[in-house]
């Protein structure tokens, strides 16, 4: 794999950001969720690099780039990606989002559909809701890391640094997550542990929810029209299922479903169903590369 993969950094924005890159052609940009990074899409790249140009940022405060105080906003997130994608001269991408990865693309679609041409989506529905809406008991329960990390991120973070690996191996291992508890090895999770360790990390990735929280609810209301560009869209059968009807409240064209045995992690997962759906999905875009 490291052979065919190549790290980079850039000024974006204020901050470095990295990103790792693969392949020839048309691009197609990989935004990663929490608690990961860029290296969620290790097992994705080298076979779409066959066909395309790959680039898997590490976004703004997590991974291997800087960890600037402010910017935690999902539309922030999403204008240093736009920044990074201008910057390497391109105007036309196919666009994949994980988790806070997806709600960062949404936006980046969202805020420049002359960029995006199509949208796939892992595990992810646009945003934590809309200013107004009602949450679901179970569903507020089920989500109790959202509330712990958004409500006040300082003490969230004193809390988990005195153990960032128990923490973080809670989500990586726990059937509440995962279709089995072995999909991430001690060097994946010793990867995740490493960049999540670094002075600022946790800060950075409790302030995606707090911001969640106190801004994006807003952001979400404020996006009255619907995507035009096609949706694809899967959710991990054992943790949110079939996002396909969600998806169909911000976006005109969108097909996906629920991939089986999986949960929230399918980059990781199911990779093998991923490069399937990606290569044929993104296929189109090839001619115009």
């Amino acid at each position: 794999m490291s052979e065919l993969l190549t790290h980079h950094t850039k000024m974006i924005n204020g901050f470095r950001m990295h990103y790792v890159t693969a392949g020839s052609g048309y691009p197609l940009v990989f935004v990663h969720g929490w608690p990961q990074s860029w290296y969620e899409w290790r097992k994705i790249m080298p076979a779409l690099a066959e066909r395309f140009t790959v680039i898997a940022p590490d976004l703004r405060g997590l991974g291997d780039s800087g960890r600037p105080l402010t910017g935690y906003d999902k539309r922030t997130l999403a204008s240093d990606v736009h920044a990074l994608v201008q910057s390497l001269g391109y105007d036309k991408i196919g666009l994949t989002g994980h988790d806070w990865g997806g709600a960062v693309a949404y936006y980046l679609a969202y805020d420049h559909p002359e960029m995006v041409e199509r949208l796939m989506i892992l595990d992810m529905i646009p945003g934590l809701g809309r200013t107004g809406d009602k949450m679901d008991l179970q569903v507020a329960q089920r989500f109790w890391h959202v509330f712990f990390h958004a409500g006040i991120p300082d003490l969230a973070e004193r809390l988990v640094s005195s153990n960032v690996r128990a923490y973080l191996s809670h989500f990586y291992t726990s059937p509440d997550y995962n279709y089995s508890p072995t999909v991430f090895s001690k060097e994946d999770i010793d990867e995740y542990v490493r960049v999540y360790s670094a002075p600022g990390a946790l800060r950075a990735g409790f302030q995606y929810y707090a911001t969640g929280v106190n801004q994006d609810l807003d952001n979400l209301k404020s996006c009255t029209e619907k995507l035009r560009m096609p949706v694809l869209a899967w959710g991990g059968e054992r943790f949110l299922a079939d996002i396909v009807s969600i998806w169909q409240g911000v976006a005109e064209d969108v097909q996906g479903g629920a991939v089986p045995e999986c949960g929230h992690f399918i980059a990781e997962e199911q990779p093998a169903f991923v490069i399937q759906q990606a290569t044929e999905f993104f296929e189109p875009l090839r001619s115009r590369a």
